[in-house]
């Protein structure tokens, strides 16, 4: 029969049964990464888009996991190499965010966007010393992972926080925005018993960074392109919490908490 001879209802009909047929992507599992004390376990491969990270620290330190894509042509030995001499942003790579400063035992949930290239996870507070983890970013035509509604959104200024509401008991998920117009990161720290902001401030200028004033948490580092939104998903206790920016000034021998991105918070019951 002549397909002007079968009536419309049927025409549609074979279409949608037709596109129900069809495979659909599947979702990629979460972005599992596993900081130790001398490197990170995680996957050789990732795929492009809006991804899933879990991370834990089975570490003895605090540690953190950055996302940098590297420059055309680079080698995770070329990295190394940049920053074991003193390169806080080696010529050509490109910081994509990631999971911030964690105590040992601790788990943290992110979801940020990847674009396709050759990448590195890193540990800023150990990156002379702990091996880089090397993995690759393909397009694979794989759906996004869509993070959680957010209860409220923190904005990343210079130099200051701005919360669109406050933070309070329970599990949160927090949309880290940076309107800049500098690189931002946010580190959540939670004090321990009889610690104030002048301890945080103490031990970030401190050689020796193990022994900390707080647990941390797991926050967002930054990214070279600030449009990004990076969504975390964290439970909060009753308690005092630090927010922390430390990345450098440009140009000048202090970091952002130095003129003022640091910022005491409670949590109540």
């Amino acid at each position: 029969m002549a397909c002007d001879k079968i009536p419309v209802v049927a025409l549609v009909i074979i279409s949608l049964l037709e596109l129900s047929c069809r495979p659909t992507a599947k979702e990629p599992p979460p972005f599992h990464v596993v900081a130790t004390d001398a490197g990170f376990e995680a996957p050789a491969g990732l795929a492009a888009g809006l991804r899933h990270i879990i991370y834990e620290n089975h570490g003895t330190k605090i540690h953190e996991a950055m996302l940098v894509r590297l420059a055309t042509g680079m080698t995770p030995d070329d990295y190394a190499a940049q920053v074991k001499k003193g390169e806080l942003f080696p010529k050509g790579a490109l910081d994509y965010s990631g999971p911030g400063l964690m105590s040992p035992g601790q788990t943290a949930e992110i979801w940020l966007r990847v674009d396709p290239g050759n990448y590195v996870l890193i540990c800023w507070n150990h990156a002379k010393t702990i091996t880089l983890h090397p993995f690759t970013v393909e397009d694979v035509g794989a759906p996004d992972h869509n993070p959680p509604k957010e209860d409220l959104v923190i904005k990343l200024l210079d130099y200051r926080f701005e919360l669109s509401r406050p933070l309070h008991k329970g599990t949160q998920v927090i949309r880290v925005e940076t309107p800049g117009p500098s690189m931002h990161e946010l580190d959540l720290f939670r004090l321990q018993a009889g610690q104030t902001l002048a301890d945080v401030h103490r031990w970030s200028k401190q050689k020796e960074r193990d022994q900390a004033p707080f647990d941390a948490l797991g926050g967002a580092l930054d990214s070279h392109d600030i449009t990004h939104v990076v969504w975390l998903k964290k439970e909060f206790t009753p308690g005092r919490y630090v927010l922390h920016c430390e990345m450098p000034v440009a140009n000048i021998e202090l970091s952002h908490d130095d003129v003022g991105m640091i910022q005491e918070i409670e949590v109540k019951e």
